[in-house]
């Protein structure tokens, strides 16, 4: 059965207070004497910890002693209660202190880091030449900010964003380093999902045998693929302006289309609201004759823009041929 922490305190309490045989305590209690020893074992780690967390607090106040205990009690409530995860180690490395939030974060248990390095969480993502970089920092007594891909205790990966600095003495000497650390997993993974949709709509995209292109409302190119390049023999780089190429425009009974004229002006001009009848137009690239060409007109909303862009698909027209 789970005893509880009470339980386990007044045990403890007992061990340390009382000339109780510890095989009587143990009965009890209901438990084996190895476990009361665990208790009392685990229960010193903690006493530990915290008697090193109030040392670096008491590090962190240069000031007179009563306004010193004052602040110290703040900033142990504030290691103890933050929202961030919490590390304070020695001027080896080695962990002294790690608060509430730090067990919640990585799994790990407060005796089971306490004299570890935080070197118990690596993951293996992180380089040499990242962690040398890092003691160089904090070493010259500057704060060190980056971001880790640790592991948890149960072997799940996770990303943190990690601010380390050292803590001086009375002397100005470095005593302890203090990490402060958020997790920001959900962040990075939403990134990375998103990344790969990018990435895989570009290919899509890439792939298609027409020619895509997406115009904002002033007529700029926000996305051509390659098929596009060929067919109006030339590079579209994002904001070129679709109405500044090269290209000679003419309708279907041959007249040259130029300015207000055009199609795609005329349909910028009515605010891109709703999608156009497939039109078909020659165009005339420089490398080539008259391509006759059917454009389908899709006004699309775009994350965080205002004004609609729009999206051309282009097909050479089946029912004419090419002219010279």
């Amino acid at each position: 059965m789970r005893k509880t922490r009470l339980i386990k305190g007044e045990a403890v309490e007992r061990m340390r207070s009382s000339t109780t045989p510890l095989l009587d305590l143990a009965r009890e209690f209901g438990v084996s004497t190895n476990t009361l020893r665990t208790w009392l074992r685990q229960s010193q780690i903690r006493s530990q910890a915290q008697e090193d967390a109030r040392r670096v607090a008491t590090t962190l106040s240069q000031e007179d002693y009563a306004v010193s205990s004052q602040r110290e009690r703040l900033l142990i409530h504030a290691l103890e209660y933050s929202p961030a995860t919490i590390i304070i180690t020695d001027d080896e490395g080695k962990v002294v202190y790690a608060n509430p939030k730090f067990v919640e974060t990585t799994g790990y248990a407060i005796e089971e880091v306490i004299g570890q390095t935080p070197r118990i969480l690596k993951s293996g993502a992180t380089t040499p030449n990242e962690y040398r970089d890092l003691w160089k920092t904090i070493l010259s007594g500057k704060e060190w900010r980056g971001t880790f891909h640790n592991r948890r205790k149960d072997g799940r990966l996770y990303w943190e964003r990690a601010s380390i600095s050292p803590v001086l003495d009375a002397e100005g000497k470095i005593a302890h380093f203090m990490a402060v650390k958020e997790d920001i997993t959900e962040f990075m993974e939403s990134e990375q999902a998103g990344r790969r949709t990018a990435a895989t709509c570009s290919a899509i995209l890439a792939a298609l045998p027409c020619a895509v292109l997406l115009l904002d409302a002033q007529m700029s190119i926000l996305y051509a693929n390659g098929a596009a390049e060929n067919l109006l023999g030339a590079t579209l780089p994002a904001g070129t302006r679709f109405d500044g190429l090269n290209l000679q425009w003419i309708d279907s009974a041959g007249w040259a289309l130029t300015g207000a004229d055009h199609p795609l002006v005329k349909l910028l001009a009515g605010g891109t609201n709703r999608a156009a009848e497939p039109i078909c137009l020659g165009v005339i690239p420089p490398t080539r004759g008259v391509c006759w060409v059917k454009i389908a007109l899709q006004p699309l909303a775009l994350p965080d823009a205002r004004e609609k862009a729009l999206l051309l698909t282009i097909s050479e027209d089946c029912q004419r041929t090419p002219q010279t």
